[in-house]
């Protein structure tokens, strides 16, 4: 009888402290799947927006769901509800979806959102497809293959994606003699995609599949009426398989706002035990006409007035209604006008020792990398989390915290912050960004400019204001966000001579030493280089593409492999310089520390030849084909003295294929083993004598 085994063809596996670990290489198709997708973008989501008020715009609700559901008779497979920003386009979406989803006939929705960070074109298709394949088991199966065998495909170009993700599969199911129906998928906000081109591509897409029958969807589109898109729509091939309908700013639902209004005062009204009658009939009366035919304003009023950290509902409400009078007086062209105006009254509101917090709360949800991530934000102003929330609670009225998100009710209020001409004094781009920058500034100066803070001392805590008793993790990012804060307003805030002479002072050396994290994503050193004026780059950053390898050859000797001399960068200047190295794997930008050209016995070839040799390599050199050079495959470490090198404060440090040799390793410190964790770059152990040489190689240097 053949024996059989438990693990007998199985894989995908390891065994961690006798735990079953599924292997990273195996992750299935799905679960790849969804973490390229966004699920807070899903109707059903904890962040999806108000559906539309009960008896309010059912004349478009109705007209959409009816669309969908007409079959063989529907005349047009695109429909595309357009208008300006606060007409209530998401509450209708949103109202669709539900109503689609009870008839079994919606595939998916993805609500788009630039405030609350979902706006990368990469993510509409996949999370489209997740959602639906969580309704369609054969779909399913067959994506969970294809992503299996190629889980590239999630970071493909989107006519790619969308092949592999839709037509494909669906070519498949065809065979398989699947039944298909159609079914509707929802995109809202698609002004907010980042990226016009991502834009037009989009709808071209979307366009051809249905000009191509390749699909089963019909598709709602909701967006604002940018010229791109305008222009995109009413091409002969979009234009033909596209219905169009318009939402305006009119007063001709104020019927639909005093209904939304008189209900859900009332409301409130109950909730505080308010007295009737509450509120009068001229109060809604003066509500309606600030409205002006614009649902987000009165959605904005209703919880401004329900705020539970106010003075109560009628305090609020005479608030609101004094703003009428301030109104009347202005006269504006622009479309949201009265929406600034009570946008302001809410920051007039808060306590003037508070201001300046929350301004820099709401510029920091702009900072990429911060975005609108709680506890980064927290982390990168060194605010405590009770001030923090705080802080938050004055915002109630446009804002909330779920799930550990910044979630903004509506685009419209950070687009009038960060303009000056809505905005005014409370723009978050001038006096409190610059005040934010240099703050950031100090504190980056104070912990690299002291050489007595040691790395993540007590001292060091302090003066980057991160909480001493969290995870090492947090703290490290507390840092780094500072370092990712600082440059972002750099790019985004006007400089002037004060933040760059003060840059130009800047330790770059020891900011790269305490720089943990192994990727540098989110910030782009050619455009700092760029931003940064000609007569202070020589002391700010240098372009490694103006400079020559075969003179700089030590410098290029300590490239890691996989980086980019052209498209690398060497921060600060004199002694207090660092790399800032362009992976071409990973694409981004990583620091690294910068070590100056030794001198003596470490410049001769027989030295090097000598300490560099293997049996594999007896000169010690392997060559590089893009510079003629020879290849080193690792970066530098810290200063090693070694006996032979001179006297013992020569503090030249030299490279790791010289310094992992027994004589040259360096002692540990104190916080190597998190910068260790945090780079993945395992050392051998300084009490193992017998520790394979790492096999590690410098370039020719002469």
């Amino acid at each position: 009888m053949t024996e059989s085994h438990i693990f007998q063809n199985a894989q995908g596996f390891v065994i961690e402290n006798s735990q079953f670990v599924v292997s990273q290489a195996e992750k299935r198709g799905l679960q790849i799947l969804l973490e390229a997708s966004i699920p807070a973008a899903a109707y059903d989501s904890s962040e999806h927006p108000r559906h539309c008020h009960p008896g309010t715009r059912y004349q478009y609700i109705d007209q959409i769901v009816n669309w969908g559901l007409e079959g063989s008779n529907r005349g047009h497979h695109i429909f595309w509800l357009k208008g300006p920003a606060g007409v209530g386009k998401s509450a209708i979406a949103q109202s669709c979806a539900e109503e689609l989803a009870t008839q079994k006939k919606l595939a998916a929705a993805f609500f788009f959102s630039r405030p609350n960070q979902r706006e990368d074109p990469q993510r509409l298709f996949t999370s489209i497809s997740y959602q639906w394949a969580s309704k369609r088991k054969p779909y399913a199966e067959i994506l969970k293959s294809t992503i299996h065998d190629d889980p590239t495909i999630v970071n493909k170009a989107l006519p790619h994606q969308f092949h592999h993700l839709f037509v494909s599969p669906l070519q498949k199911l065809v065979a398989n003699g699947e039944d298909i129906t159609e079914r509707v998928v929802i995109i809202d906000g698609l002004d907010e995609c980042a990226g016009v081109a991502a834009q037009r591509t989009i709808v071209e897409i979307i366009a051809a599949s249905i000009r191509d029958s390749v699909t089963p969807f019909i598709w709602l589109i909701c967006s604002r009426l940018e010229p791109h898109l305008v222009t995109a729509f009413n091409t002969l091939e979009v234009s033909v398989v596209t219905h169009q309908e318009e939402l305006t700013v009119s007063r001709d639902i104020d019927n639909e706002i005093a209904k939304y209004l008189t209900d859900e005062l009332a409301k409130i009204g109950r909730e505080h035990d308010i007295p009737l009658p509450w509120p009068h009939e001229r109060d809604i009366g003066t509500l309606i006409n600030l409205s002006s035919g614009l649902f987000i304003y009165a959605n904005t009023v209703v919880r401004f007035i329900g705020d539970h950290n106010s003075l109560g509902p009628e305090t609020q409400l005479r608030a609101v209604v004094a703003l009428a009078k301030i109104v009347a007086k202005r006269s504006s062209e622009h479309p949201l006008s009265e929406l600034d105006s009570f946008y302001l009254l809410i920051i007039q509101r808060i306590p003037a020792k508070v201001l300046q917090t929350v301004q820099w709360i709401l510029l920091a949800t702009i900072i990429p990398d911060i975005g609108t991530d709680a506890e980064y934000n927290r982390q990168l102003l060194g605010l405590s989390r009770s001030e923090f929330r705080t802080a938050c609670r004055t915002l109630h009225s446009v804002m909330k915290i779920e799930e550990g998100q910044i979630v903004f009710y509506h685009a419209s209020f950070m687009d009038c912050m960060q303009d000056p001409q809505r905005s005014r004094e409370f723009c978050i781009r001038s006096g409190s960004g610059l005040a934010l920058r240099t703050n950031l500034m100090q504190r980056l100066q104070a912990v690299c400019n002291d050489p007595s803070i040691r790395p993540y001392s007590e001292s060091f805590y302090a003066l980057i204001q991160a909480d001493r008793h969290e995870s090492n993790d947090a703290n490290v990012h507390a840092y780094e966000n500072v370092i990712l804060g600082f440059f972002s307003l750099f790019l985004n805030i006007p400089r002037s001579a004060a933040i760059l002479t003060a840059l130009a002072c800047l330790n770059f050396e020891r900011m790269a030493k305490l720089w943990v994290r192994d990727a540098w994503v989110p910030l782009n050193m050619n455009t700092v280089f760029l931003r940064i004026p000609k007569k202070y780059r020589s002391k700010i950053v240098q372009s490694c593409k103006d400079r020559d390898r075969e003179v700089h050859a030590w410098e290029v000797a300590q490239m890691p492999r996989g980086a980019d001399w052209d498209r690398s960068y060497i921060l600060g200047h004199s002694q207090h310089k660092c790399f800032c190295w362009y992976d071409l794997s990973r694409r981004s930008f990583t620091l690294r520390s910068y070590y100056e050209r030794p001198t003596g016995k470490y410049l001769t070839a027989g030295y090097l030849a000598a300490d560099l040799a293997t049996p594999e390599c007896p000169t010690g050199v392997v060559k590089d084909a893009r510079s003629g050079l020879g290849q080193d495959t690792t970066e530098c470490h810290e200063p090693r003295h070694a006996p032979h090198a001179g006297p013992s404060n020569n503090s030249t440090p030299i490279p790791t294929a010289m310094g992992n040799s027994r004589k040259h390793r360096r002692p540990k410190v104190g916080h190597l083993d998190l910068v260790n964790k945090h780079r993945k770059r395992p050392r051998p152990k300084e009490d193992n004598e017998n520790a394979p040489s790492p096999g590690r190689r410098l370039r020719k240097l002469l």
